[in-house]
This record gives structure tokens, C-alpha cells and sequence, in this order.
């Protein structure tokens, strides 16, 4: 019975609230309970914050007796540490952060949170300063897959996401800047938003986005509607506000760019090809007309994207690196070493060409063309040890046997932090036999987020059968 409580939906949740059959209390006692049986498994929490959320949840018991709850209230969720909330630590993974004071504001986006009355029960871990496809880091250790713990949840979301595989949280936030949260989603076979830059209030860089994840569409949905909107301390955030309704429209008839990669630069899996064409062929069982195309991306220009984003204010990252560079992670090393002086206006100038490179080729080839989206594969390869990069032999992924060149190369969703404007959702798309879910993204045109969300919607006709019947079991 525990596992159908904490694994049920938020709309679930919600209509027993209401009926009076679940009280705020019991379900986040539940998620408490889960989470003591098994993050010794997986160690995807940085901080704890139970009794605050306990306090929280008490408040939702009687604003429901009370007859005014808020939209969201009493549903439990995790906050990855990107986020500041009032009187948290944040530390961005980092020892170098170790000893930061705690917070004196929420974030726009948090505060926004408050007002719908979710329950922010736990603080979630991220690879050091956000920079790596793995969850791990001097500060936290090793956060591992619920579905397979050899391997990695993805990164930088990747606390988060393990939070929701692993029954500890109904709902998740994440941080997307080269594919945060896509990768984890893909990772624990969750629905996961890169929304366009700005619809949900976050820093001035356009790489960025701040997003949800879920276990289900519908909770996807609902979070990605009560983060979105303007707020007036986040110059960037969009008016007016976009509404996501609870039911969408079917695709029959719609034409859809399938770019399974195939001229990327770096090998695909076997099996992340193989859930590419069955992902075509039920496209087409749902009424699309689908055409495979080669749209230019390649991952030699991976290094363009980065330059760009480190002649941000990323590139402080260099700066307070060299302060005590004995404390860095392998992998952070590694990073510097290839980027760390690859920032300026120079680089600022060429990732600006290739964005408009890119956006020219998606524009001409798919929109212009009359198609309403674009679907990809999250990941070149699922097979990433959780620990990757902890040492130098295990510093390599290889896909179909041969060593992936390229240091980042295994996923492929930084295209979309460059192209920030575009929506993009990840939705499971299978899982392998040694129990790893798949991820495939859904790409719509410029602010369409309701038409990507369509074609997340539609695909649970099709999705696989993930935390309903087939959950993850820590092996």
C-alpha cells in the first residue's frame, strides 16, 4: 500500500485531499518513510528540511478542513540545489561553497511556489557548479539510478529526478542550461520541460531555463503552469502569463521532423536507434506524417555553444576554480582545461554565428515547411556509470563498443540551450535490458510551448508502461 500511496499522481493526491481520505501530514510522512528506507541506495538529498515541511503540511491540513486550499497545496517537492530558498544553504556542488551563509530571499520562481502551497521537503544534489551529464561530486558523493544504481540518474538534475524515481517526492524542479533536466529525465523515464527562455522567471542568461519534472505528464503540466509568468524582480520573464490546460488535442495529422542523428559525429546506441524507429512507427500509428531529416547539427560545434556560454557570467566559474583548484572535481579540472579560456567577446560572437547558423536550418527545413515539431533522442547512449570521471579509467563512455571521443558527448540536447527560445519537452521512450530508461525530446517552434506539451500529451497513448505497473526497484 505504501508504494501505491507515494508513487500516485498529483491530481490523485489532490482529489483525496479534497475528499477528506489523505491528509498533507500522512502523504508526506509517507514520502519521509520511503525516503529513510532507501536514499541510503541512491543519495540523492544534499539537505533535509522535513521539519519546515512538516510545519508547511500541517498549515495544508487545515486550510483543507478550512474549505481554501491553494492550487497546489499540500503536494510534497523537491528543490534542486540551483534554486535559492529563504534560510537554505546552496552550494552548487561545490566545497569550495561549503561554507556559504543560508539564503535571506526566496527566488522569484520559489516564491511564485509558496503562494500555490507545495511542501519543499528536500534539497536535492547536483554534479560541482551544474557542469556535468552525472550526479556526483566531492561534496555529496555518488547519487545513483533507482533503476539500476551502477549507472547514473543524469546530470545536473539528477537529485531531483532520483527524488521522483524513487518514490521520495510527488513533484521536482530542475535547471536546464545544456540539458539538465532533459538528460535525467530521460535517465529515470520521467516527462521533464526545457521551457523557452523566460516563460519561467530565472537569471539573464538566455541559456538557462528553469523547469519540471514528473512522473506523468499531468504533473509536468500542472508544475510547468504554476512556475510560469511574470514576476516583477525577473526582468526577463514573459507577459502574460501562458495557461496549460489539463487536456490537449490530438495530432492526427500533424507533420513531425524525426532527426535521429545519424550524421551527429558521434556513434547512437544500438538501442536508443531502435526506440527512435518505434517511436516513428507509432508517430504514424497516432496519425502523424513523420520524415526523417538531417538537420546540422553536429557535435563539433558543442564546443562553440560552451565558449559562448562561459563569455557569460558562467565564466566567474574560472575564476572561482582557481581559487583552491586541489578541491575540484575530475571532472571540473577536465572542463577548465578545455574551456576555461575559451571566454569572451570573441566567443560570444561565435556562438551568436551558430545560433543563427542553427536557427536559419531549423527554420527553413522544419517550421517555414509547415511541420509542427521536431523529435530527437535525449541521449546518444543510457550506459554512463553513476561515478563517471571519478577516475581516469572510468573518464570514458562508449557506444556500440567504441569509445565516444568527445568528454560531454553522450547526450544531445545542448542544440536547444543555444536555440533558447525553442520549448522542449523529454518523455520516456523505453527502457533497456539492464533496466535503464530511454528519452526522447519533442521540439516545437519559437514560444509554441502548447504545441510541444500537445505531443507530450498524445504520446501517453504510446508511452511505456513506467510507474504504473513497472517501478524501480534499487538493484
Amino acid at each position: 500500500m505504501l508504494n501505491e500511496l507515494i508513487y500516485l499522481s498529483a491530481a490523485e493526491i489532490l482529489q483525496l485531499y479534497r475528499e477528506r481520505k489523505l491528509s498533507p501530514v500522512e502523504m508526506l510522512n509517507a514520502h519521509i518513510r520511503q525516503f529513510e528506507s532507501y536514499n541510503d541506495k541512491v543519495n540523492c538529498a544534499a539537505y533535509e528540511h522535513f521539519d519546515e515541511a512538516l510545519e508547511a503540511a500541517k498549515e495544508s491540513e487545515k486550510r483543507y478542513i478550512q474549505g481554501n486550499p491553494r492550487p497546489l497545496e499540500g503536494l510534497t517537492c523537491a528543490v534542486k540545489d540551483d534554486y535559492q530558498v529563504r534560510g537554505w544553504r546552496h552550494h552548487w556542488g561545490t566545497l569550495l561553497m561549503k561554507d556559504v551563509e543560508p539564503a535571506a530571499e526566496d527566488l522569484p520562481v520559489i516564491e511564485m511556489l509558496r503562494e500555490t502551497g507545495v511542501l519543499m521537503h528536500i534539497q536535492t544534489t547536483a554534479p560541482e557548479f551544474f557542469i556535468a551529464g552525472v550526479t556526483w561530486s566531492h561534496l555529496w558523493g555518488v547519487t545513483r539510478n533507482p533503476w539500476n544504481t551502477a549507472y547514473t540518474p543524469g546530470g545536473s538534475s539528477g537529485g531531483s529526478a532520483t527524488a521522483l524515481a524513487a518514490g521520495f517526492t510527488t513533484l521536482a524542479l530542475g535547471s536546464d542550461m545544456g540539458g539538465s533536466i532533459r538528460i535525467p529525465a530521460a535517465m529515470c523515464g520521467l516527462y521533464g520541460c526545457k521551457p523557452p527562455f523566460g516563460r519561467i522567471p530565472t537569471s539573464e542568461v538566455s541559456y538557462e531555463s528553469f523547469g519540471p519534472l514528473g512522473r506523468t505528464f499531468s504533473d509536468m503540466n500542472l508544475l510547468q503552469h504554476y512556475m510560469s509568468g511574470p514576476h516583477p524582480l525577473a526582468h526577463s520573464s514573459l507577459r502574460p502569463k501562458l495557461d496549460y490546460p489539463e487536456n490537449y488535442g490530438d495530432v492526427a495529422g500533424w507533420k513531425v521532423v524525426v532527426d535521429t542523428l545519424d550524421a551527429y559525429g558521434e556513434a547512437v546506441d544500438e538501442t536508443v536507434s531502435r526506440s527512435m524507429q518505434d517511436a516513428m512507427k507509432k508517430l504514424e500509428e497516432m496519425g502523424c506524417e513523420v520524415e526523417v531529416m538531417d538537420l546540422g547539427f553536429r557535435h563539433a560545434d558543442f564546443e562553440t555553444m560552451i565558449a559562448g556560454l562561459m563569455s557569460t557570467e558562467m565564466g566567474l566559474l574560472a575564476i572561482m576554480a582557481a581559487e583552491d583548484p586541489d578541491v575540484l572535481t575530475p571532472y571540473v579540472k577536465d572542463f577548465l582545461e578545455s574551456y576555461g579560456d575559451k571566454m569572451g567577446p570573441q566567443y560570444a560572437v561565435e556562438a551568436e554565428e551558430l545560433l543563427m547558423q542553427y536557427n536559419r536550418q531549423v527554420q527553413e527545413k522544419v517550421f517555414t515547411k509547415g511541420y509542427q515539431a521536431i523529435v530527437m533522442p535525449t541521449m546518444l547512449t543510457p550506459n554512463v556509470a553513476a561515478d563517471w570521471f571519478s577516475s581516469p579509467e572510468k573518464a570514458v563512455v562508449t557506444v556500440n563498443d567504441k569509445k565516444v571521443e568527445s568528454r560531454m558527448g553522450f547526450f544531445t540536447t545542448w542544440m536547444w540551450n543555444l536555440l533558447s527560445r525553442h520549448p522542449v519537452v523529454s518523455v520516456p521512450n523505453g527502457i533497456t535490458s539492464d533496466n535503464i530508461p530511454l528519452g526522447m525530446q519533442i521540439v516545437s517552434n519559437t514560444f509554441e510551448d502548447l504545441v510541444a506539451f500537445q505531443l507530450a500529451a498524445a504520446w501517453l497513448q504510446v508511452a511505456p508502461d513506467l510507474y504504473k505497473t513497472n517501478f524501480p526497484d534499487f538493484r
